[in-house]
């Protein structure tokens, strides 16, 4: 009964160690471009597990023109995140630079107050600098040589992207939760990667695990506003396609499997700092979808006049419950 319905349940230990054993590894766009979020240590581990681990990576064509295409805006993003800590921190100073008037400083303090702006001041230079010479892209780019999944001709791309679209109309994962967001064929990115992938596996006869820190409903199975675990459709199709086995993490759960099924030494600093920014993000992509889901309750009040309470039900948006996909039963 377990095989005939695979899908629905989290894979037992030995067949995830199998995996990690012989299977490949592919990392999704958001995954790679998480990196310059990071701080320069978690940022030069994570890329050197990447490196160790770079005989068995693989990455869809559309993973890697999302990373091309988004890598500098994704820089100028942390460089404006430090610009507006250092003026947030410049009007302090400013408020505490008068020595007629409390609130005071003694000098110790203030020593170690311009010391955390130095620092800042430093992280945001060299951030500025990968704009225009990045080694963490160049050793990217090494990783990844000859290992980039074949561009699609223009006709190939339309019918994946008309084939995107009718998965959508009927909420077929992976990427229909882009759909009212991004628009078409902007939308189909994730359906293009996922159809890649499948070809690079069954090209190479070999089962995937994918690591990707997209956290929406049509890649995560989310109950009750918890995640549980890879959408079960995801599973089915990939292996009725490739007749290979298929699990996904995010890259804190990646991580922490890392440990368990290979000889990894990931640092539990590591492993805190990327669990944070997974809540953070979480939590930011909550507060969207909560918004819109106000939004369209408002609008549909209107629409429908007073004294109707018929709404439809919120869709469930994510949380950032740390392994929460590890929450799913495990059949013996």
């Amino acid at each position: 009964m377990r095989k005939a319905f695979h899908q629905y349940f989290r894979p037992t230990t030995d067949e995830l160690n199998q995996l990690w054993q012989e299977g490949l590894l592919s990392f999704d766009a958001s995954v790679l471009l998480n990196v310059y979020g990071y701080s320069k240590k978690t940022r030069d581990d994570l890329v050197q597990f990447i490196e160790e681990h770079s005989e068995r990576v693989r990455l869809p064509h559309q993973f890697g023109l999302e990373f091309a295409r988004n890598r500098s805006s994704v820089i100028v993003k942390q460089v404006h995140n430090y610009l507006r800590v250092e003026e947030s921190l410049r009007k302090i100073r400013d408020e505490i630079a008068s020595t007629r008037d409390h609130p005071f400083l003694s000098k110790k303090s203030s020593r170690a107050f311009q010391a955390i702006r130095d620092e800042l001041e430093e992280s945001r230079r060299a951030m500025e600098k990968l704009v225009g010479a990045d080694p963490y892209a160049d050793r990217m780019f090494d990783i990844f040589e000859g290992k980039v999944g074949r561009c699609p001709t223009s006709e190939e791309r339309s019918k994946m992207e008309a084939e995107a679209q009718a998965r959508y109309d009927k909420l077929v994962p992976p990427g229909f939760a882009d759909a009212k967001e991004k628009g078409f064929p902007d939308a189909c990115g994730d359906y293009i990667a996922w159809q890649q992938l499948m070809e690079i596996a069954n090209e190479a006869k070999k089962g995937f695990i994918l690591v990707i820190d997209d956290v929406k409903e049509d890649w995560w199975l989310l109950e009750r506003g918890r995640t549980l675990g890879p959408r079960p459709e995801l599973l089915e199709e990939f292996t009725r396609v490739t007749e290979q086995k298929f699990y996904m993490y995010n890259s804190e759960n990646f991580l922490r499997a890392a440990k368990e099924f290979t000889s990894a030494e990931i640092r539990d600093d590591v492993l805190e700092e990327v669990s944070q920014r997974a809540a953070d993000e979480a939590a930011a992509l909550r507060a969207v979808l909560l918004k819109s889901i106000r939004a369209e309750m408002e609008r549909a009040e209107v629409l429908k006049g007073p004294g109707s309470t018929d709404l439809k039900q919120p869709a469930p948006v994510p949380d950032s419950t740390p392994n929460a996909d590890k929450s799913i039963p495990t059949a013996e």
